[in-house]
This record gives C-alpha cells, structure tokens and sequence, in this order.
C-alpha cells in the first residue's frame, strides 16, 4: 500500500488477468508478476494502484450459481471503497464471451457502454478518467485444448478492438488494444503468462504518465 498522501489513485477493474490468475497450477502470480503491481513500480511513489480484479468477472451477465461475478451489481461498492479516484482502467469481456452467457457482440458493446456511463455518473464530482483495454483476443492454444465454454470466442474476440475503441471514442476515455502486443497461443489461450503481465503493466505505465 502507497501512504504518500499525494499519490493520484489508480482503480485497476477486471477479471482473472487483472487478479492475477496463473494458468499453469490455479494459483495467483504474486504481487510483483502481476500487471498491475508492474504498473505500480512503474509509475513510483507518486501514484497508488489498486488491484480490483476478480476471477470470471464479466460486465453485466449474470450466472445463477455465481452473481457476484457480474461486475455492474458491485461497481459502487468499488468506486465508493476507492474514491476519490483519479484513473480506473477497465480490462473485461473475456468472460462474457463463454457459451454460459449466450451474449452476442453487441450485448457485450453495450455493457461496456453502461460500465463506463456508471462509473461517470458515480464519480462526476472528481473527474475520473477512464482507460478503455481491449482485452487480448482469446486462442486455440498450441498442444492442448481450449476451455469448452470459450469455443467459439476465438472467432468473436477479433471483432471486439475495434467496437471497444469506437465506444471509448464516444465516451471520452483513453483507449489501449492489449491485443497488438500480446497473444496467448502458449498459455490456455485467454490467461496471460509472466511476460504478458510485464508488457501490459508497462504499456498503461506509459500512457498514465503521459
């Protein structure tokens, strides 16, 4: 935890890749691994970020047996525990392209739409600035068989870059495409490896110094 009282406040939002899920044995990478504790050393004393990723997080879609993996229900509780905030990156929509959820491109759009209309509603009176990533598309991986429920994203997360920038477009956010620096063919084909965490936690270093 940064106690230097004038660190600007980085809200990191997102599921099993922000949270720092490792594919190979179920565990959590530790802090340092991590994208957003990279970005932490990256950006220094000056800022504190915060790491609000959970496992099988998605946008809106709910599952029966697991609601409290929809992000929207528990958006405010966040942005209330954190505030005042300064920057909250957004890195989510892996999760609702699973078959569980039967959502189309344009549910997903959409529910990207709504997180960020929240978010600015929630934290008008301290201007909060909110950085778009697309997350890197998922893959069939080499030698092993990608997750039943994802069999058909491969095809679908291609298409989400460029609706994903057009919506952050609208809305006034700062845009970032994870997936023209990082592929996930060596891993299970949606979870990031050591060296994924260590680029996109240096790739959103540059652009919130800028």
């Amino acid at each position: 935890m940064n106690i230097n009282p004038q660190a600007k406040i980085v809200v990191c939002y997102g599921d099993s890749n922000t949270w720092g899920h490792n594919p190979l044995d179920e565990s959590r990478y530790p802090a340092n691994i991590r994208w957003v504790g990279v970005l932490q050393e990256r950006l220094g004393n000056e800022f504190n970020v915060i790491n609000e990723g959970l496992n099988g997080r998605t946008f809106v879609a709910q599952e029966p047996e697991k609601p409290y993996k929809a992000g929207l229900p528990v958006l405010k509780s966040i942005l209330e525990t954190n505030r005042p905030i300064d920057v909250m990156t957004i890195m989510l929509g892996t999760n609702d392209l699973k078959s569980t959820y039967h959502l189309s491109i344009e549910n997903i759009i959409d529910h990207l739409r709504r997180t960020i209309e929240f978010i600015k509603k929630e934290t008008k009176d301290n201007q909060t600035k909110i950085l778009i990533i697309c997350p890197a598309p998922v893959v069939n991986p080499i030698g092993k068989k990608i997750d039943p429920r994802l069999l058909n994203a491969p095809e679908i997360s291609e298409q989400l870059p460029q609706f994903f920038e057009k919506v952050a477009k609208q809305s006034g956010c700062l845009y970032l495409d994870a997936g023209k620096f990082i592929s996930l063919e060596t891993t299970d084909g949606y979870h990031f490896a050591p060296e994924h965490h260590k680029i996109l936690g240096e790739k959103v270093a540059e652009i919130l110094k800028k």
